[in-house]
């Protein structure tokens, strides 16, 4: 009895210790599943997180960036506003290749067929001819005229845009269009009226008389741009100076030139190409005096009725260029810096 009960009694701790080892062996199992299975996504699908991670390391970053490019797609419309654009580049930038190109040109190479870009030769007597026949002064006179002039128009057009879009008087609506109106008459119309009010002035063949001149013609589109520019400032700026003491021409000075400063920048690089370029008025004024020509006058010299230098005619517009290029590379990175700064302001 004594041994049938301790067979007995041993058999149920045999089994549990056996059931425990089952399922110690039946844990270990799943573990070493769930090592080698898929992990699931709340869906029930398998994540291909491990797919994904070996085959990127075993493409190389030039094939990756060829999948990325077989990823976009081209649009019809997209490849016609391209190729627009790429036309509008060779329309605007030929011309000007074109003149650099015929400035360096050997004397009976202008005219060549067939046509060639390139010339076969680099020939630099256009550019002796020009500064011999006095290069150096005209852009002297231009450079006077340009700066004096653009400075004044700016001087004029900021406090009388700053007047239009702040303050409210009676005739002031009148007073725009009075303004608009004279941006809408040519100077070539007025040209003889003009030129006897400067002689009757004393004003013929100076520089002062030229400048007058520009100032008076292209003020009123300068006093519209920035008036634009000043609609857009909140008027709560004024208030503030106001309260922190400033008068009307401290809070134009100190909070509100900052903010127009683009503004700015687009009326000096746009009164700055008119002027420098500009022949008319320029030819009318100071046409007798060659001491006092400017850079389009001087461009004109080579044009004759025997012939036209043609040659001596683009090496003055190369060296005439230059300035422009590099004021307007100026001018845009202040723009883009203005603009940047009265954003951050107005934030």
């Amino acid at each position: 009895m004594t041994d049938e009960s301790t067979q007995t009694g041993d058999a149920p701790s045999g089994g549990r210790a056996g059931g425990t080892e089952d399922r110690e062996h039946q844990t270990d199992g799943q573990g070493s599943d769930e090592h080698t299975a898929p992990a699931r996504r709340a869906d029930g699908g398998a994540t291909e997180t491990a797919d994904y991670a070996t085959e990127g390391v075993s493409k190389t970053p030039l094939e990756r960036v060829g999948d990325g490019l077989t990823d976009v797609k081209i649009e019809p419309l997209d490849v016609l506003v391209y190729g627009l654009y790429g036309l509008a580049m060779v329309f605007f930038a030929f011309p000007v290749l074109w003149v650099v190109s015929a400035s360096v040109r050997p004397e009976g190479e202008l005219l060549s067929f067939p046509f060639r870009l390139l010339p076969s030769e680099v020939s630099l007597t256009a550019y002796e001819r020009v500064f011999r026949e006095g290069m150096l002064t005209w852009l002297f006179n231009s450079t006077v005229v340009t700066v004096v002039g653009v400075g004044s128009i700016v001087v004029v057009s900021v406090p009388a845009a700053y007047a239009f879009s702040r303050f409210e008087f009676r005739g002031r609506r009148g007073l725009l269009g009075l303004v608009l109106l004279f941006q809408m008459i040519s100077s070539v119309v007025i040209i003889v009226p003009l030129y006897s009010v400067m002689t009757s002035l004393g004003l013929i063949d100076t520089r002062a008389g030229l400048i007058l001149l520009y100032v008076g013609i292209q003020t009123p589109f300068s006093i519209w741009l920035l008036k634009g520019y000043f609609d857009t400032i909140p008027k709560e700026l004024d208030y503030a100076a106001r309260i922190d003491g400033c008068n009307r021409l401290q809070t134009l000075r100190h909070v509100l030139l900052r903010p127009i400063a683009p503004g700015i920048a687009v009326v000096a690089i746009f009164n700055t190409v008119l002027t420098w370029s500009e022949f008319v008025l320029a030819y009318t004024v100071l046409g007798s005096t060659k001491e006092l020509w400017t850079i389009s006058i001087g461009v004109y010299e080579f044009q004759s009725q025997f012939g036209n230098d043609w040659r001596a005619i683009a090496a003055a517009s190369v060296v005439g260029m230059i300035p422009l290029v590099v004021t307007f590379v100026a001018l845009q990175r202040y723009f883009v810096k203005g603009l940047v700064e009265g954003s951050l302001k107005g934030e």
